[in-house]
This record gives C-alpha cells, sequence and structure tokens, in this order.
C-alpha cells in the first residue's frame, strides 16, 4: 500500500505543476527571477496555458515534455540516479534523454481528475550560497493530501528541479532503488530499451 501511495505521489508531483490552485509565498528579499517559488508557480502556469490551449494531443505531449527539459535537471538527475553504476557516456546520454518520457508517461496515467486537484506553496529555504533551494508545497487530491518539497539548484542562473521529496521520501533515491534492483536482472542496455517501449 505504501509503494502504491509514492508512485500515486510521485505522479502527483508533476501534476502539481501542470493543474493549479495555487497561492505562493516566500522570501521577499528575492527578486521575482530569483524566487523558487516564482520559478514553480511560472512553470504551473506555462504547462496549464499548453493544456488549455494544445487540443493536438501529440503536439500537448511535446510541448510538455520539452518544458520539462527546461524545468529538470535531467543531466543532473541521471548523474545521481546512475552514480556507482558502470554506465558509460553513451548510456549515460540515452538514459538523460528517455527519462522525461517515463516521468510525462507517469504523469499521463494519473490525471484522472485535475479540477479536484488543489496545491498550496508553503513558502521556500535558499541555501549553499543561493545556489539551492526548496520549495515547500502541499497537494490534496481527492482524498489523499500529499507534502511535496521540491529540491532545486540553480544551473546558469536558472533554478531546475534535481528532486521531488513526496511525505519525506526522495524521487531520485526510490528511482535510484528500483535502477539497482532492475539491473540486478538485466544488463543496462536491455533496461533502456525496456524504458524507450514504455
Amino acid at each position: 500500500m505504501k509503494s502504491k501511495r509514492l508512485i500515486y505521489a510521485f505522479a502527483l508531483s508533476f501534476v502539481l505543476m501542470v493543474f493549479p490552485k495555487v497561492s505562493v509565498s516566500g522570501d521577499e528579499n528575492f527578486p521575482a527571477f530569483d524566487d523558487p517559488s516564482v520559478f514553480i508557480k511560472n512553470t504551473v502556469d506555462e504547462c496549464f496555458n499548453i493544456l488549455r490551449s494544445e487540443k493536438n494531443k501529440d503536439l500537448q505531449k511535446e510541448k510538455i515534455l520539452n518544458l520539462m527539459k527546461t524545468s529538470f535537471d535531467f543531466s543532473g538527475i541521471a548523474e545521481d540516479l546512475l552514480s556507482g553504476l558502470n554506465v558509460d557516456d553513451k548510456n549515460k546520454s540515452a538514459f538523460t534523454e528517455t527519462f522525461p518520457l517515463l516521468l510525462e508517461m507517469r504523469y499521463r496515467m494519473f490525471v484522472k481528475s485535475p479540477d479536484s486537484l488543489s496545491v498550496e506553496y508553503n513558502g521556500h529555504k535558499i541555501f549553499l550560497s543561493n545556489s539551492e533551494a526548496i520549495v515547500y508545497t502541499r497537494a490534496k487530491i481527492s482524498s489523499d493530501d500529499i507534502v511535496l518539497n521540491y529540491k532545486l539548484r540553480s544551473l546558469d542562473g536558472k533554478w531546475k528541479i534535481y528532486d521531488i521529496a513526496a511525505d519525506g521520501i526522495s524521487m531520485a533515491g526510490n528511482y535510484k532503488a528500483q535502477i539497482n534492483k532492475i539491473l540486478t536482472r538485466m544488463s543496462f542496455a536491455d533496461f533502456l530499451a525496456h524504458l524507450e517501449k514504455m
């Protein structure tokens, strides 16, 4: 039951960036372009606009994937997920390209009734000389109430998401454990082929 809730929570974490009923609060000492809560809200608004205006499902998927690629640090996520594994640069690059497809697919599986979703933004914390941040949110959808904390890092002056903690459990840590388990049964090349078919 707990693993099902986690899968739901991690899928929901991207849904939160899609269907907002959002209030934003944060540290007013940082201008809007430095404010991680505003970054998340702007991403939410842009994704919401895509879903409202783009009726072609293939184009909608393409635009959402492009938005995800500008919002998430997929290179950093891939580094974190594959650290300690014997994966060459070619396979690491292929994984970095494939992983957004997996997240987008999971998101589509769980978007059932977006009108019932509400999101509360409860501020943020900036640390490590302004290079990392956490945005605190609480999501309510149907009967579920989930605490989702977005972990961000600043890359080239822009915030990027590198992890999401759902009820205190790291998405990156959860995926890393799953990948390590899968790689006991198949090669990394077979694992990539499996992801590409999903």
